[in-house]
C-alpha cells in the first residue's frame, strides 16, 4: 500500500488547462438569436485569452456583455476576454454571454448543442451545451 501511495505521489502532474462547467443555453426558434452561458475555469499558471467561439447550429457566434447605462440596458460585443491564472470566468444572463446568431435549427429544452471555445494561444475546448427553457 505504501508503495502504491509513493508511486502516485511521484507521478508527473496532469497538464493544467481549461475546463467548462455550468453550461446551458436558452431555448430559441430556428432563425432566431440564442444565448449560451457557462463558466470557464483556467487551472493554468498563466492567464488565457478567450478570443472566440463557434457552433454548427448558428451562422455566427459572438461574445457579448450586457450592461446598464443611464437606466437603459445595452449589449456590447467583446472581441476577447481575459481569464486570469487559476481564475474563472462566469458567463450569465445579464452579463457576459455567448450570442448564437441566426440559429440553423430550433433549440428546445432537453436538447443540446456543440460549442467550440477558441483561445489566443491556439487551444480550443469543445463543450456540449444542454438547452433549457428560460
Amino acid at each position: 500500500m505504501l508503495a502504491v501511495l509513493a508511486a502516485a505521489c511521484s507521478a508527473p502532474a496532469a497538464p493544467q488547462g481549461r475546463t467548462v462547467t455550468a453550461a446551458w443555453a436558452r431555448s430559441a426558434d430556428s432563425g432566431a438569436t440564442g444565448g449560451a452561458y457557462l463558466t470557464i475555469v483556467n487551472a493554468d499558471s498563466v492567464a488565457v485569452e478567450l478570443v472566440g467561439a463557434s457552433s454548427p447550429v448558428a451562422t455566427s457566434v459572438e461574445m457579448h456583455e450586457s450592461m446598464q447605462h443611464d437606466g437603459m440596458s445595452h449589449m456590447m460585443p467583446r472581441a476577447s476576454v481575459s481569464i486570469g491564472a487559476r481564475d474563472s470566468l462566469v458567463m450569465a444572463p445579464g452579463g457576459l454571454h455567448v450570442m448564437l446568431n441566426q440559429l440553423t435549427r430550433a433549440l428546445t429544452a432537453g436538447d443540446s448543442l456543440p460549442l467550440t471555445l477558441r483561445f489566443a494561444n491556439g487551444d480550443s475546448v469543445l463543450v456540449n451545451v444542454p438547452v433549457r427553457a428560460p
